[in-house]
């Protein structure tokens, strides 16, 4: 496994930092081609310990029908796969508040097989209404409250430059189009589902760059990370193009970015990590990857 950007305290990889635990079953859907849960499917998970979280002064306050029609909102998410997660591991999901704001709020995750934290992510929720993001109600805030985890410092917010949003700064991409199992109740594009197109697009970059054919590329290549900003809706139906590119490379490591765009329209943006080097030795060259660089002006 390779490291993001730190933006998770030591303390947070411990069962005993959150105020919530709960056992979670990976599912045959979960794997990647290694055989192991992907970063894709601790995406699924922490949606699902997101969906699934207790918050009853809330639920009180909706089902008495003293508040409108609201919707919640990702802005930005990370997941961090710290090491293999095979398939017959015993696993539990820790789920916490990292940061209460005006109109968002930060849960932070972790995955642990036994005591050992082999995952780490965050979500950036904004509660909104018809007229835009609005202030979280105080019932919201009261649930909050009572899983905020201690940690001394609000984590720092994925914010990648201006230049991120031009389509012509990837030297590759990728057509996918957006199906209609793709679609949440909000009747735009999943958040794992986008994840799931990050990750096409790494792979088809390193299918172009190392072999053709049934079965692509080493998967142990494939990002262990992500960060991603949500920039607008993802809709359906809709074609979108999945700009790839090189950031940094070094001895162990390869960072992508990322992003989702609609013709010339940037809708979301994302930082990948992953290893250089396959188990086989099938290595990410440097001289091979400059071809890919970001294009700046």
């Amino acid at each position: 496994m390779v490291d993001m950007p730190d933006t998770h305290p030591a303390a947070l990889t411990h069962p005993a930092a959150y105020p919530v635990l709960r056992e979670v079953a990976p599912r045959y859907s979960d794997l990647g081609p290694d055989g192991t849960v992907s970063a894709t499917g601790v995406t699924r998970w922490f949606e699902d310990a997101r969906v699934g979280q207790e918050l009853p002064a809330f639920r009180r306050l909706i089902e008495d029908g003293e508040f409108g029609a609201f919707r919640i909102l990702l802005a930005a998410q990370s997941v961090e796969r710290l090491d293999r997660m095979p398939f017959d591991g015993k696993y539990r999901i820790g789920v916490g508040v990292r940061r209460i704001g005006g109109s968002s709020f930060t849960y932070g995750y972790a995955v642990f097989c036994d005591d050992r934290c082999v995952a780490l992510g965050s979500t950036v929720t904004v509660f909104a209404t018809e007229a835009g993001s609005a202030h979280l109600p105080d019932a919201l805030r009261t649930d909050l409250g009572a899983l905020v985890l201690d940690e001394p410092d609000a984590p720092p917010s994925y914010q990648p430059g201006a230049d991120r949003r031009d389509r012509a700064s990837y030297p590759f991409a990728v057509s996918l189009r957006a199906r209609v199992g793709d679609i949440d109740t909000n009747r735009h594009v999943n958040n794992v589902t986008l994840v799931s197109w990050y990750a096409d697009g790494v792979a088809t970059l390193h299918d172009e760059l190392l072999t053709s054919g049934w079965g692509g590329p080493p998967p142990e290549l494939g990002p262990s990370g992500y960060h991603v900003q949500y920039v607008a809706e993802v809709g359906y139906p809709a074609q979108y193009e999945i700009g790839v590119a090189v950031l940094e490379v070094d001895d162990t490591t390869v960072t992508y970015g990322l992003g989702v765009f609609l013709g010339d329209r940037c809708v979301g943006l994302a930082d990948a990590v992953g290893p250089r080097r396959a188990h086989d030795g099938t290595a990410l060259e440097g001289t091979v990857l400059d071809g890919w660089r970001m294009i700046t002006s």
